[in-house]
């Protein structure tokens, strides 16, 4: 006997046409893996599983709690692994509870905090932005280690490679590169304003333009197509906002973590960016957009 009709097509759209978060998942693990293996980032296998359970978890709760069509399906649950590991790639413990508390946090917010006009409608802060700025701003036993993958050469290109590809899947390219420029020009300004010569000027505006933490922000938190302006030139607008509130923030107040500060304060303009420029929210998976409307009994 064959599979049913609505099995396979299911299993046909996520083969042939795979929600871009499949690609975010496969990336970020990978970059993860390599962290462990190769330069021994210290988070333990036990923090990662606990998150792990917990963000999925509460997505569970919340999807069936509210009775949500995508309880049912994979697409329901991909952002809580990719919150998962943005939340360990980016945040560290001397504990085990520390983790877990984050990831349950973030994932109910996508529930409790929502804003923004109808037909773009969505939750207000990025899961893994919002763990890691709580992590820097309330929790005594944690820190954040953004830049621990260091900046060579090779694993930049890869790292913006694999970026660019999950961007463009997920419409959201645009954003990327505007903060990448931005951010690039500014670093460069401030370097030429200094007076540096040409070595040792580029090898440091490569650090600070090159650096895993950097990269992460521009291809998987500042282009997230759920928490960023629906219309394009609003949100390229947004994109160098960021970039110049970060720099004001890192290079001339010298505070730490310019990037995770500034999109989360940021974050909170783009409902009623959303309210003076509608447009159509984005799909992660090319389905129609979910309301929080529970199914009849």
């Amino acid at each position: 006997m064959g599979a049913p009709v609505g099995a396979l097509s299911a299993l046909q759209r996520t083969v042939l046409k795979p929600d871009a978060r499949w690609w975010q998942i496969g990336f970020l693990a990978s970059f993860l893996l390599f962290g462990a293996l190769w330069h021994d980032i210290a988070i333990a296998p036990a923090q990662v599983l606990l998150c792990a359970l917990s963000a999925l978890g509460t997505q569970a709760a919340w999807q069936w709690g509210l009775r949500l069509p995508t309880r049912r399906r994979w697409s329901g649950y991909l952002s809580a692994a990719v919150s998962t590991l943005g939340i360990c790639i980016l945040v560290r413990s001397n504990g085990l509870w520390v983790h877990p508390l984050l990831a349950a946090v973030a994932m109910s917010s996508k529930y409790l905090l929502r804003a923004g006009p109808e037909a773009c409608r969505s939750h207000v802060l990025n899961p893994a932005n919002l763990a890691a700025f709580l992590a820097w701003a309330l929790l005594p036993d944690a820190w954040l280690s953004p830049g621990q993958w260091g900046s060579g050469s090779l694993l930049a290109l890869w790292f913006m490679a694999l970026g660019l590809w999950v961007t463009r899947r997920a419409q959201r390219v645009d954003v990327s590169l505007a903060f990448l420029l931005a951010w690039g020009g500014l670093c460069a300004a401030r370097l030429a304003g200094l007076g540096y010569a040409w070595d040792p000027g580029v090898a440091m505006w490569l650090r600070q333009v090159g650096n895993g933490a950097v990269l992460l922000f521009a291809f998987f938190m500042i282009s997230d197509p759920m928490t960023t302006p629906q219309r394009r030139v609003p949100r390229l607008v947004y994109a160098l906002l960021v970039a110049l509130a970060a720099f004001v923030w890192q290079y001339q107040l010298f505070r730490p973590h310019g990037l995770i500060v500034t999109l989360f304060a940021a974050s909170w303009l783009v409902p009623w960016i959303n309210h003076a420029w509608p447009a159509p929210r984005a799909s992660w998976a090319r389905e129609p957009v979910l309301t929080f409307k529970p199914e009849s009994a």
